[in-house]
């Protein structure tokens, strides 16, 4: 997809991508491969290997695998070197940013150069292209899409281009839930091409990106599992459908997808010979498999999947964003459980020479779970110090150059420790009774949560709204911490430990029917959890009308839980 090859829209946990320093003579040559999908665009070749890799090349395009694009399009150059169209392609796939602006302009030069006499389609294609190449993604957005639209309307059979200008056009959605500009536009020609071009693996990976962060996730769930099928053989589009698949509630599905996707990258690796920076999905798909693990109750594995990730990255080398990315998923499978010493006691030793945004974020998550700590066992004294070492954090960060490329941005960075700041303030002044206080920091700290963006690195702390709501319900404030509950549901169907706050709002407020159909609703979520989980057992009883009104605070009466190792931990309060 052009959005995520020509923006940097999501977190990378590694700083390079695959063979970016070689040009694009020096990429190493690659098979034709199966299980890509099936697009094909005539280009003017008389060699049959540069038109399938052209093909390969653009399947490989639309799933938004784009090193391996780039080797597909550079090995049909090798074929045919005056094949003006893999030239082009070649122009796309570069990376986003200024630094390969000389890289994007020659490969669209030689496209240009060799484009005369093409076919009318052809040349359409490389002009629109060339565009973006001139002004970039930004300043040449309103030419390329004018250019694309004229060649749409020009070849309204031509799917391809259809797809390609809605990939490009696929730019999420706003905090307040509203789309962003072309969104709807986009949307529009992926449902004319799901009508159209049904096995057209492309148009559905691309309407499951257009979905994942719409309010209704669940129109693209057949896309999400027809992608399993139509691209069994790239993890990018197994990837993408776990994403949607978990957002929508199907836990199980989710995992299997995504174990499917690092089992994929761990076989192409092999084949390759490649390290793991080369992998395109396998660690992301790790993270995801982590948090998945966690709202369904699976401590254990939660935690085998980071520490996986973790010596994953490790035997590459501990690059040290990559190294803040794993301890940052362990920390945060630690925190979904409440064992806030474990999450302090994660390993955050970077080697090297670290940048000014790693080492933000290391200090970011040592102060936080640190504060955490110190909030689970009352000491406020201690707590307030590490947020007002949070306070000083982000404002120095904030000054700072933005990042480029795949690596950390200072500003990112500074965002997420901010929003880890509130959380943490706000957590200790309803520890201190100052209830109105925690519910303004808190709101706060949710509106900053919503804003961050895609391409910073994930946010560690605790759920600020999950934290707002815990609040309320201390606060005798049920219906109001109920009213939470249920966006956090609706967001997320599968997590049960929403399902479980949302029980609790509903056992506050003494409407035993719906606690019971939501504590039924969470032990069908946890019904693979650790049996050791004491949420289980509050769970079991109240439904069995044996319980009482239930609380958020550990009950003093529930044997602590324990981690994996046995050793016994306590859990954290608000």
């Amino acid at each position: 997809m052009l959005a995520r090859l020509l923006r940097n829209d999501e977190s990378s946990v590694y700083v390079q991508a695959p063979w970016e320093d070689l040009p694009d003579r020096a990429l190493p040559r690659p098979p034709l491969r199966e299980g890509l999908g099936t697009s094909h665009l005539p280009v003017s070749t008389r060699v049959p290997l540069a038109q399938a890799f052209f093909d390969q090349g653009l399947c490989l395009l639309h799933l938004g695998w784009g090193p391996e694009a780039r080797r597909a399009f550079a090995e049909a150059t090798r074929h045919d070197p005056d094949l003006a169209m893999a030239w082009w392609g070649l122009a796309l796939t570069r990376g986003p940013g200024a630094r390969f602006a000389s890289a994007r302009a020659e490969a669209m030069g030689r496209a240009l150069a060799l484009s005369e006499g093409l076919p009318d389609l052809e040349q359409r294609y490389i002009v629109a292209a060339s565009l973006l190449a001139e002004k970039g993604p930004s300043n040449g957005r309103h030419a390329f899409v004018r250019e694309m639209e004229c060649l749409i309307d020009r070849y309204p059979e031509d799917a391809e281009a259809r797809l390609l200008l809605a990939g490009f056009l696929l730019e999420g959605y706003e905090p307040d839930g509203r789309p962003s500009q072309g969104q709807p536009y986009a949307q529009s020609l992926l449902r004319e091409l799901l009508r159209t071009n049904p096995d057209h693996a492309g148009v559905h990976m691309a309407w499951v990106n257009a979905m994942l962060p719409s309010p209704r996730p669940e129109v693209a769930r057949e896309s999400a599992l027809r992608l399993l099928t139509l691209a069994p053989g790239a993890s990018p589009a197994l990837l993408a459908a776990g994403r949607l698949l978990g957002r929508v509630g199907d836990v199980a599905a989710a995992n299997r997808a995504l174990e499917a996707a690092v089992d994929l990258d761990d076989a192409y690796l092999a084949r390759e010979s490649l390290s793991a920076e080369a992998a395109p999905c396998a660690e992301h798909a790790m993270r995801l498999l982590c948090q998945g693990c966690s709202e369904a109750g699976r401590y254990i594995d939660a935690q085998t999947w980071a520490r996986r990730l973790r010596h994953r990255v490790d035997a590459a080398g501990a690059e040290p964003q990559a190294v803040l990315f794993a301890a940052s998923t362990l920390v945060a499978a630690h925190l979904r459980f409440g064992f806030c010493r474990a999450a302090a006691d994660v390993p955050l030793e970077l080697v090297g020479e670290p940048t000014p945004a790693e080492l933000g974020l290391r200090d970011g998550l040592r102060l936080y779970t640190r504060g955490i700590s110190a909030l689970d066992a009352g000491r406020l004294v201690e707590v307030e110090r590490a947020c007002d070492a949070l306070d000083a954090l982000h404002p120095r960060l904030s000054e700072l150059r933005r990042g480029e490329g795949r690596a950390l941005c200072p500003r990112d960075v500074a965002r997420v420790v901010e929003v880890a700041a509130q959380e943490l303030r706000g957590a200790m002044e309803a520890r201190r009774g100052e209830a109105g206080r925690a519910e303004a920091t808190l709101i706060r700290a949710s509106r900053m949560e919503r804003r961050l963006r895609p391409a910073g690195p994930a946010p560690f702390s605790r759920s600020s709204r999950e934290t707002l709501s815990r609040v309320r319900l201390r606060d005798a404030r049920e219906a109001r911490a109920l009213e939470l509950a249920r966006v956090l549901v609706d967001e997320r169907p599968g997590c049960g430990h929403y399902r479980l706050l949302m029980a609790e709002a509903h056992a506050a407020a003494k409407d035993h029917t719906s606690a019971v159909r939501d504590f039924s609703a969470f032990l069908e979520c946890w019904r693979d959890a650790d049996a050791h989980l004491p949420e289980l057992h509050r769970a079991r009883v109240f439904v069995a009308g044996r319980g009482r009104i239930l609380r958020l605070v550990h009950n003093a009466d529930l044997p602590p839980p324990v981690t994996p190792d046995f050793r016994p931990l306590e859990k954290v309060s608000c």
